[in-house]
């Protein structure tokens, strides 16, 4: 029939109704192709930033489109600590830790972690959300937190020393160190009577039980002697205002000639002779 149109079916249609077929065909293959793609997309936000102190509560939020059946999806919580640890948190509405509460409403989009009596040993870290599509276990779903309980540095110790014997022209390391603190805090050497900040490379602790370290090298001149540099030592932990320092005062030797004269009898000539040594200090 020329009229019709024969279907890969082997289904004959007259050919307004084959077109009709065929534009429901492609339209019910695009609805399925989008519902798998938003099945399976995950969406990932950036890392928050944020901080507690020893004994605190707080909540992380963890927030999503509605899920009417939760027998699609499975929902965690995580945590890295400071040590490289991995421990789950909780799974779906059923906390691992007496300390954590979990928000469990699917149907409202909110999976929620509250924290009580937070502790550096157990919550300094990151956190993340997760949400998988139950069966091929892809991420639908992510959110972080760097969670940092803050913790202030111990006073800054110097090397060799608050007095640092210097020679002339010879360099000299003068080493600040501060042991602990949460974040690792900041140390920063001054010459005093400047407000500038020297060049010093700064080796982090990474732990509050670990010491940061900032070794200054001098090139001290026979100007030098008397000179002060102050180290500073500084994490967000502290009050507002407040700094930790000490100073370190050089005592320069310098490279100075001396002379010495000596005095001899020549019996030949029956003179005396006057002899000029150098002494190099």
């Amino acid at each position: 029939m020329k009229n019709s149109i024969i279907t890969t079916s082997g289904r004959r249609f007259p050919r307004p109704y084959a077109a009709m077929d065929f534009r429901s065909g492609i339209l019910t293959i695009i609805y399925v192709f989008t519902i798998l793609v938003t099945a399976h997309s995950t969406v990932a936000r950036a890392d928050e930033n944020l901080d507690t102190r020893e004994g605190e509560t707080l909540t992380l939020k963890c927030r999503f489109g509605e899920q009417q059946s939760t027998n699609d999806f499975t929902y965690y919580w995580a945590r890295w600590t400071t040590a490289n640890k991995f421990d789950n948190v909780a799974i779906n509405n059923v906390q691992l830790n007496t300390n954590y509460r979990i928000d469990f409403r699917p149907d409202k989009g909110v999976y929620d972690l509250h924290i009580s009596n937070t502790s550096y040993g157990r919550d300094n870290g990151r956190f993340e959300c997760r949400i998988k599509a139950s069966g091929t276990g892809a991420d639908v779903h992510q959110e972080y937190y760097n969670l940092t309980v803050l913790t202030p540095p111990q006073p800054p110790l110097v090397a060799p020393g608050t007095i640092a014997v210097a020679t002339e022209d010879k360099k000299l390391d003068l080493t600040c160190s501060s042991i602990g603190g949460s974040p690792d805090p900041t140390i920063t050497w001054y010459r005093v009577g400047s407000n500038s900040p020297l060049q010093a490379p700064i080796n982090r602790g990474g732990s509050k039980d670990l010491q940061t370290t900032s070794t200054l090298s001098v090139l001290p001149r026979r100007e030098d002697d008397g000179a002060k540099y102050r180290c500073v030592v500084w994490n967000r932990a502290m009050p507002e205002g407040h700094r930790l320092e000490t100073v370190v005062t050089l005592s320069v030797n310098c490279k100075c000639n001396f002379y010495t004269s000596l005095v001899d009898y020549d019996k030949y000539s029956q003179t005396t002779i006057k002899f000029h040594k150098l002494l190099q200090s």
